[in-house]
């Protein structure tokens, strides 16, 4: 009796733990181990895995060219406002600047009438009086870089002086502050209004170049090649810049 109740609990122990066994072998765990998966079924996993990998460094080496590309156009921004900021204060302490008045009216070229320096009003009152006064009081505001109200006195006196003595210069300044301010379609719109009414004004080179400049960010490479090439083909500071601008771009 004793050697039976042995042998039954040696077949149940044994028993169990056969049943253990077979749990341990198919549980999940052992699926991902390896263990009951079939070489086919391993070479397929580690395909995808490879693909998926190489689906990402594709992903990371495209995403990393755009922040390159963007990274390199916002530096070319930068450059490009620094450099109108340069060509501006350059402008201004030039040409039409004095360096007691601060402003020398200019004639335009084909009037043949010799040119008279005006003192420029120490107010904007002065915006009310006739031709040179009204210029001379948005070219002070232009050298003390209020922008925006340069601007207003600018178009403020082409409103009253369509065709007067500054109109060419009101439309070049127009055009350089727009410029300056990186609204390239108001500053194009300017630009050629100054070349339109005006195509005998002494700031004619220095338009065609800065306009040429304009359709070149804009994407008419055209047009800015045929004014930069007018540009470059005449004397002068203009000429020179133009010539550079073609060299680098063209």
């Amino acid at each position: 009796m004793v050697k039976y109740l042995l042998t039954v609990v040696l077949f149940a122990a044994v028993s169990s733990s056969q049943a253990q066994v077979r749990v341990v072998e198919s549980s999940p765990q052992s699926t991902r181990s390896g263990v009951g998966v079939s070489p086919a079924q391993s070479a397929s996993i580690q395909t995808d895995v490879l693909s998926e990998i190489q689906a990402l460094k594709y992903e990371i080496a495209t995403l990393r060219g755009m922040v390159e590309e963007q990274a390199h156009e916002i530096s070319r921004l930068k450059q490009q406002q620094t450099e109108n900021y340069l060509d501006l204060d350059r402008r201004l302490s030039g040409g039409n600047a004095s360096s007691t008045s601060g402003f020398v009216p200019v004639t335009p070229a084909n009037s043949g009438a010799a040119a008279t320096p005006v003192t420029p009003p120490s107010t904007p009152a002065a915006a009310s009086g006739g031709d040179a006064e009204v210029y001379a009081a948005a070219y002070d505001l232009l050298r003390e870089r209020q922008y925006d109200a340069a601007i207003e006195a600018f178009k403020n006196y082409l409103t009253r002086f369509p065709k007067g003595a500054y109109a060419g210069n009101s439309y070049y300044w127009l055009g350089e502050i727009y410029l300056l301010k990186e609204d390239l379609a108001q500053a194009r719109d300017h630009f050629e209004k100054l070349l339109v009414e005006f195509p005998y004004d002494r700031k004619v080179p220095d338009t065609k170049y800065k306009l040429g400049r304009v359709y070149h960010q804009l994407g008419d490479n055209a047009s800015a090649r045929r004014l930069l090439d007018e540009a470059a083909a005449d004397t002068g500071d203009a000429a020179r810049l133009a010539r550079q601008y073609l060299q680098d771009n063209f």
